[in-house]
């Protein structure tokens, strides 16, 4: 991608947050009207926010309800990087495990860490990922959530959208350039792992195959395509199209 295009993307990117009130002007100005407190008070208004958000929601409390109740502890200083003792979940990372958007928005707009890890090194991204929340995976990716982070098995949010046979996940992560070469801790790659969604080869670019092996010549890149088809035909995966990839060698490339 040239320089041209990654600047318009960059600028639609800003344009994005400030329609969704997310630059940072904006991210600043709420947090100006945060109150400042000491650390066990914040963290104290932290605890409670993270057990309002996690505890089952009553069915006589809407969700606009719970939204009031988020903002007023966010306003009277709660921690909003405050975990749980036993697994150190968060209240971004149970927001998108539910798909509370406009709550994950409120804590973007507090500042809250985009790519915060509970102790399982998951994020608030795979979480979206897993259980289908493509809206709140979209506005997470445009804060620069890190699309190929890995939790501790080492599957990173592609692979926990195809473990839950999310298929429109996994297409905003493909387009966002996740690593489809990427290896778990079992060794398997995003045609191995099982789940049930479908992969378009043309997706497959020079900025995707950096993870696993060192890309030196073009035959490189041609060998590594065709072992993806052939996995991909394996695992009866239809209609997928090898897009065709060609490499400016340098002139002394077949030197060694």
């Amino acid at each position: 991608m040239n320089n041209a295009s990654l600047m318009e993307l960059e600028n639609n990117r800003l344009k994005k947050l400030e329609e969704y009130k997310l630059d940072e002007k904006s991210r600043e100005e709420f947090q100006s009207k945060i109150k400042k407190v000491n650390q066990e008070e914040s963290n104290r208004l932290g605890k409670e926010l993270l057990e309002l958000l996690s505890a089952k929601r009553s069915s006589t409390t809407s969700l606009d309800e719970l939204l009031d109740k988020i903002v007023e502890l966010i306003q009277h200083g709660a921690n909003i990087e405050y975990k749980d003792e036993k697994k150190g979940n968060f209240s971004l990372l149970i927001s998108a495990m539910k798909g509370y958007i406009e709550i994950a928005y409120v804590l973007l707009r507090a500042g809250a860490n985009v790519n915060q890890k509970n102790n399982y090194d998951t994020t608030a991204l795979m979480k979206a990922a897993r259980h289908g929340h493509e809206e709140l995976l979209q506005l997470l990716i445009l804060l620069d959530a890190d699309v190929n982070a890995k939790c501790q098995g080492g599957d990173n949010a592609l692979m926990s959208a195809k473990r839950h046979n999310q298929q429109g996940c996994a297409d905003i992560l493909i387009e966002e350039q996740t690593y489809l070469t990427h290896r778990n801790l079992e060794n398997q790659t995003i045609i191995e792992v099982p789940g049930n969604i479908s992969i378009n080869l043309s997706y497959i670019e020079s900025s995707s195959l950096s993870e696993m092996i060192p890309i030196r010549t073009e035959e490189d890149v041609l060998d590594l395509m065709k072992e993806v088809e052939e996995r991909l035909n394996a695992s009866k995966i239809k209609d997928a199209k090898v897009k065709e990839v060609s490499m400016q060698l340098p002139k002394d490339s077949n030197s060694n």
